[in-house]
């Protein structure tokens, strides 16, 4: 449902591929930055989450990608994962699931390998 609202606006695409952008002001309210660890990588990858959503603020995020075109309404974004983020609230149990943008972990490979599948640039 959230992922639909932000798609129907036109003037929020844009803002996601800044390396940090808050939208607190009206509806959708979204909070998204680049991904550090994989854009020193050179995987233009950011992450995102809802603000209006108490236990998706806290606890997932987003991760996606930007695919740029020379025409902007064949732009895109790719979705490529949904995460539990580890917080000093993570539960014990949890905690070893639990994400936090790590380059080893199985997570970051598989997002690593699917945006090279989707034939997305690396900047070397």
């Amino acid at each position: 449902m959230f992922l639909e609202i932000l798609d129907g606006h036109d003037e929020f695409k844009s803002r996601l591929c800044n390396w940090h952008y808050r939208q607190t002001h009206k509806d959708p309210q979204f909070d998204c930055k680049a991904v550090v660890s994989l854009q020193g990588e050179g995987f233009n990858v950011y992450r995102m989450y809802s603000l209006e959503m108490e236990w998706g603020r806290r606890h997932y995020r987003i991760l996606y990608a930007y695919e740029t075109a020379t025409d902007p309404d064949d732009e895109s974004f790719h979705i490529l994962a949904v995460v539990l983020k580890r917080t000093d609230d993570t539960p014990e149990e949890l905690r070893s699931e639990a994400y936090d943008y790590e380059l080893d972990r199985p997570v970051t490979l598989r997002v690593r390998r699917d945006y090279e599948e989707l034939g997305l640039p690396i900047r070397h």
